[in-house]
């Protein structure tokens, strides 16, 4: 496989890596709040750093901004992220909500191209579905990657990114695997060093993106990647809330 196939592949082991679950930060909220300590504290379990094997691990720290916990990445010529493992039944409208904010753009990135694969920021979403709903050459890799890797590795990928180049609202499959999404919300018009809210309702993305609902949700990352382009990035990231829509 394709190094940048791997790190993805990689990316999604880490994710899939059972852990005790922490009490919610409110009701319904599936996420754990970062720390239940002050800032620059240990996050709180299940939270836990995603790092990619062959890659520079990007710096990431719980800080005090705006009165309230937040968490940065700083990624130079790195990639990676934080990480929150789930279980959760896919066909349910979970809506996922969270605020971000970038201080640069990536001038080389190249939104789902080999060469400039970069984002200053991105959330993942890890889906799992029966590998009998799959085709056979995805169902073969599949099997190959749950063989040698992982067997509890998830079926496909939503990643919202804040891109340098594209307008929100443009999709494609990323340059390196057929069974990741990538979806841009925020665009090169959108300010830094601004807090954006984003709100997402996983059901609806990942039918639009792969014809059908997934059987489980498996995980949930933060995070930023600079390690094509070789440049710098600050992002933040707060108020992270995975609940069931309301009807």
């Amino acid at each position: 496989m394709a190094q940048k196939l791997m790190r993805g592949l990689c990316c999604v082991l880490l994710l899939s890596a059972p852990l005790a679950l922490a009490g919610p930060s409110e009701p319904g909220n599936q996420l754990a709040p970062w720390t239940a300590g002050p800032p620059a504290a240990e996050w709180s379990t299940p939270w836990r750093v995603a790092d990619i094997p062959e890659l520079k691990a990007p710096q990431r720290s719980l800080v005090e901004q705006d009165g309230r916990r937040v968490l940065r990445v700083e990624a130079d010529t790195a990639a990676g992220g934080l990480l929150h493992p789930l279980d959760l039944p896919g066909d349910r409208p979970w809506q996922l909500s969270w605020q971000w904010r970038s201080e640069q753009r990536l001038e080389q990135a190249r939104f789902a191209s080999r060469e400039g694969d970069d984002y200053a920021a991105r959330v993942y979403v890890l889906l799992d579905y029966p590998l009998d709903s799959l085709d056979f050459l995805t169902r073969q890799k599949l099997r190959l990657a749950r063989t040698f890797y992982d067997s509890s590795l998830p079926a496909a990928t939503l990643s919202y990114v804040w891109d340098n180049r594209v307008a929100p609202g443009t999709h494609a499959r990323s340059a390196y695997t057929e069974q990741a999404e990538m979806l841009v919300l925020r665009g090169p018009e959108a300010p830094l060093g601004q807090w954006l809210t984003e709100t997402r309702d996983l059901r609806s993305d990942a039918i639009a993106a792969f014809g059908s609902a997934p059987s489980r949700i498996l995980g949930v990352v933060f995070a930023a990647d600079s390690d094509n382009t070789g440049e710098r990035v600050e992002s933040y990231f707060a108020e992270p809330r995975l609940h069931l829509k309301q009807p």
